[in-house]
């Protein structure tokens, strides 16, 4: 790398640092995911109330927001999915479990078979051959080098659907126990009665933000984790965090998501506490000089130093 420091020195160095932060409690955490659901809920009735006005410009703009916004909090859920593969969102691990489950029933996935491919990926990130996350979308060529040109092409793609039968679907299978697959049958049919019932307002603000605007921000987050990245021998050179303002953080990246590199060092932190670890991480030159890291204007302006509160989850 040029750089004395690898990721496994740059573990070896912070882990006893980040060992012992706070998870949500049982009811901690399904409010947080109750959270996500009420925006989402409320987002469908302002919508479902759009469709009942006269058809103006901004209510078509609002309508097109709306839709968006839904997917991102769609978003929020899959990272609390993500975050319970880890074990990191509940101190309580059969909670992550119920929680992971519960998730995917409305995302209409299966929590094993995401807990397995996901495992997979950090254990052989960026290996075609056994990262099975990449490995579907091995033919986008995320592992190309990123240049304008390529760059373009990961923005166009889902544009023209091609990302779809990689990033959507329902999956049907009975791996996440009777129960939770009954959950998901009975959510579908209500999916399917209140597309009878309200036709348009499950079209623009369930269907679309299901199967297309959240599979849609899930590329181009892979996109931007990876791309021109994948294959790189280590890890701190193989992900990268994305350093945007913060309300764009908040809408795009729910659940501090964007501190991806942060997370494939020590996928064990709370999302919660990922941007304190980051700045942590950054009193370290040699991280702080990573191009995947940081952004190079703020290389020299991080905190040097970051007091971790372990005994209480960051405020949301």
């Amino acid at each position: 790398m040029g750089l004395g420091m690898s990721g496994q020195s740059l573990r070896k160095q912070f882990m006893v640092q980040f060992t012992g932060l706070k998870r949500y409690s049982r009811a901690g955490a399904w409010l947080v995911v109750s959270f996500f659901i009420l925006q989402i809920a409320a987002a469908i009735w302002f919508g479902a109330y759009l469709l009942s006005v006269p058809v103006a410009w901004y209510t078509v703009v609002l309508m097109i927001m709306t839709a968006f916004f839904i997917g991102t909090r769609l978003r929020g859920l899959n990272n609390i999915v993500h975050e319970c593969c880890h074990s990191s969102f509940s101190e309580h691990r059969p909670t992550n479990v119920h929680i992971g489950r519960f998730n995917s029933v409305l995302l209409t996935g299966c929590f094993k078979t995401y807990k397995d491919d996901h495992l997979s990926h950090h254990a052989h990130l960026g290996d075609y051959e056994n990262d099975r996350e990449l490995a579907v979308i091995e033919k986008f060529g995320l592992h190309e080098p990123l240049t304008r040109k390529t760059a373009l092409r990961h923005f166009v793609t889902p544009l023209l659907g091609r990302h779809l039968p990689a990033y959507s679907g329902i999956n049907l299978s009975n791996a996440d126990g009777t129960f939770f697959f009954a959950l998901k049958v009975i959510y579908l049919i209500a999916l399917v009665a209140a597309a009878m019932l309200a036709p348009w307002t499950v079209l623009f603000f369930v269907l679309i933000p299901l199967f297309y605007i959240f599979p849609t921000l899930n590329f181009w987050t892979d996109c931007l984790d990876h791309a021109g990245i994948v294959g790189e021998e280590d890890e701190l050179s193989a992900s990268r965090n994305v350093l945007a303002p913060e309300p764009i953080r908040s809408l795009l990246f729910p659940r501090h998501d964007c501190y991806h590199l942060v997370h494939h060092l020590f996928p064990q932190v709370p999302a919660q506490y990922l941007a304190q670890a980051h700045d942590e991480l950054c009193a370290d030159p040699e991280y702080r000089a990573q191009p995947q890291a940081t952004r190079p204007t703020h290389q020299d302006i991080w905190p040097s130093q970051v007091s971790f509160d372990k005994t209480m989850p960051p405020a949301e």
